[in-house]
């Protein structure tokens, strides 16, 4: 029986004791909606937020806004600035960090336009530029 103790407090030790380094991560995709955004010149450009989290527990049900204006680019033809302001609730008891990501296509499929690191109960600024005026 002692030897079994020892043993099985050793093999703990060296569990704990061991690098991390080939650990693996896994990211899950909590809320991807689509959002329209309307240019200053009438067009209208869809988009979607997607937000990453660590944990299926942490919900990063994404509460977002943007504002667009007309800008040019270094040729002179009209863009279109985005500043999209993606806020995640806290979650259970604890905050949580987040990935969040616009991009063309659904779940991260088409271009990335913005993507930002965030923390949940804080807003997260991605600002990006279309060429649509």
């Amino acid at each position: 029986m002692k030897k079994a103790l020892v043993a099985a407090t050793m093999a703990v030790g060296l569990l704990l004791a061991a690098p991390g380094a080939a650990e693996a991560c896994f990211t899950y995709c909590d809320w991807d909606p689509l959002v329209l955004v309307v240019t200053p010149s009438g067009h209208i450009v869809p988009v979607y937020d997607s937000v990453w989290t660590n944990s299926v527990l942490d919900l990063g049900v994404p509460l977002e806004s943007y504002t667009a204006k007309r800008v040019f680019d270094s040729s002179g033809r009209p863009a279109t600035a985005v500043d999209m302001t993606i806020t995640t609730p806290t979650g259970l008891l604890f905050r949580y960090s987040y990935l969040a990501q616009v991009t063309t296509g659904l779940l991260g499929s088409g271009t990335v336009l913005a993507y930002s690191y965030g923390t949940s109960g804080a807003p997260t600024h991605l600002k990006f530029v279309l060429s649509q005026a």
